[in-house]
């Protein structure tokens, strides 16, 4: 990262704070912790649930996916940063990691996990269309903000 970069960050005094939140965000935020209450609520309605076990089990995997994407994410960035021999846009860093979980939750289907003989309701759809359709879709809406971005930094 350029030194201009980490002081832009580090520094609220810099124009382009990033410690403003559009309404995006908010909306996204009240969503997301409307569907954690939910859930909070529906295990404890469940007698048989086991407060601290899931606790538990939800912040081990929360740390390991933390720790697992980190490692991925800084590792890969650096990597094809070394590579190209500059910084990659944030638009394509988004696109290309949103293109791997899409391509990363994708995987067990393509494989055929979870086909099982006599049960049409495990796999419905046709997964591999959806996949062709969602990516160009990722990749497009990314350019659009990334010529946006750039339009906007050239006036």
């Amino acid at each position: 990262m350029s030194d201009d970069l980490i002081d832009s960050m580090s520094d609220p005094s810099v124009e382009g704070d990033h410690n403003e939140y559009g309404a995006l965000f908010w909306i996204g935020a009240a969503f997301g912790w409307a569907i954690i209450i939910s859930g909070a609520w529906l295990l404890y309605g469940d007698e048989e649930a086991n407060w601290f076990n899931t606790i538990s089990l939800v912040t081990i995997g929360i740390v390991a996916h933390d720790i697992v994407w980190l490692i991925v994410s800084v590792g890969a960035g650096w990597l094809l940063a070394r590579l190209i021999g500059r910084e990659v846009p944030h638009w394509i860093r988004w696109a290309g990691w949103t293109t791997a979980i899409v391509l990363a939750m994708w995987l067990p289907l393509a494989r055929g996990y979870g086909d099982r003989l006599g049960n049409d309701t495990i796999l419905p759809r046709n997964y591999t269309t959806s996949i062709l359709i969602l990516l160009p879709v990722i990749w497009t809406g990314a350019a659009i903000y990334g010529a946006i971005s750039r339009s906007r930094s050239d006036d």
